[in-house]
């Protein structure tokens, strides 16, 4: 039975990540895209944040606290991956600009690509066999191909972008909380390991450090930090479960999952803390831009930045 859950786990990893970076191909518009990269200097804090100092920070925790191999493994390979679709959600729960959050996951998702065949041998010890290509293939194919595949449909065929984007957000959605599911499920034995949970609240503890480095990317501007901080404590789940199953030990996949859950829920949280009036709705669409003018069917407010607008007029300082 606990053979057949991994197994499960295994295919809904493959459908997560695959229509999760769909959709985000499906809902980026390019234009806006641009004009978010016009404030580099800003995205090069982050790149710095999220590519140097976390993962930094996780091999000084991993050393300093002794975290054992496999999890050590899994520790570091999820410090080393960045721009998660998830901040998507996080941005449109704490009230920012949603094409600003699109435009750093974009940003980072694709210096993860690049940068983490690279990071990962030299973050691992020599005990650990794990070639460049063996991860970059997976990434190319699962992450970027579908990414591709539907910024080219939304610019062919919006309306047809638009039709579909919703039904593949959703079932990206429910992929996702069935891979927790059946993970847990599958590794309940593995569950009652103390040096799992030693290792969780190691890798909690050096997110929680990387919010408040990932906060002073902004510089003092309240968007920018909370972005910043949002993005840098959330890692890349997709880019993170497709390294962790190329690991013959069950226990990498395992710790990812287990921390990326962990962080999923208290990130939400605190994300709906920054936001004025946001709920957490967690099978939510994730779009930045819905494609063929499709206004979001969930949303409280159609028209769009009404609740940006009240909280930008709550931050504007009074004369």
């Amino acid at each position: 039975m606990f053979d057949l859950f991994q197994q499960l786990s295994g295919w809904l990893t493959v459908i997560f990540v695959v229509l999760s970076m769909l959709n985000v191909g499906l809902t980026q518009d390019p234009r806006k895209l641009l004009q978010h990269l016009r404030d580099w200097q800003y995205l090069v804090r982050m790149l710095v944040a999220n590519f140097l100092v976390v993962p930094g920070v996780m091999l000084l925790a991993v050393v300093m606290f002794e975290i054992p191999a496999p999890y050590s493994s899994a520790l570091l390979i999820f410090s080393a991956a960045a721009g998660a679709p998830l901040l998507i959600k996080l941005t449109a729960q704490s009230d920012n600009d949603i094409g600003q959050g699109a435009t750093i996951q974009m940003v980072h998702m694709a210096a993860t690509v690049l940068l983490l065949p690279t990071l990962l041998p030299m973050l691992l010890d020599d005990t650990v066999s794990v070639g460049m290509w063996a991860i970059a293939q997976p990434l190319l194919l699962q992450m970027i191909t579908p990414l591709i595949a539907g910024m080219i449909l939304r610019t062919v065929a919006e309306k047809v972008a638009g039709a579909i984007q919703t039904p593949v957000a959703r079932i990206s959605n429910i992929a996702l909380y069935g891979l927790l599911i059946f993970a847990v499920l599958g590794y309940l034995p593995q569950l009652i390991d103390a040096q799992l949970w030693g290792a969780l609240l190691t890798g909690m503890a050096v997110l929680l450090i990387a919010f408040y480095v990932g906060y002073g990317t902004g510089q003092g501007r309240p968007a920018q930090s909370q972005l910043g901080a949002l993005g840098t404590a959330q890692r890349n789940t997709a880019a993170a479960l497709i390294t962790s199953s190329q690991f013959d030990d069950p226990r990498v996949f395992l710790t990812v999952i287990m921390l990326n859950t962990l962080m999923m829920f208290l990130l939400l949280w605190l994300a709906t803390r920054l936001g004025n009036d946001a709920k957490i709705a967690f099978l939510e669409p994730l779009e930045a831009d819905m494609p063929g003018g499709v206004e979001r069917p969930y949303s409280d407010d159609p028209a769009g930045g009404a609740r940006l607008a009240r909280k930008l007029r709550l931050r504007k300082p009074t004369s």
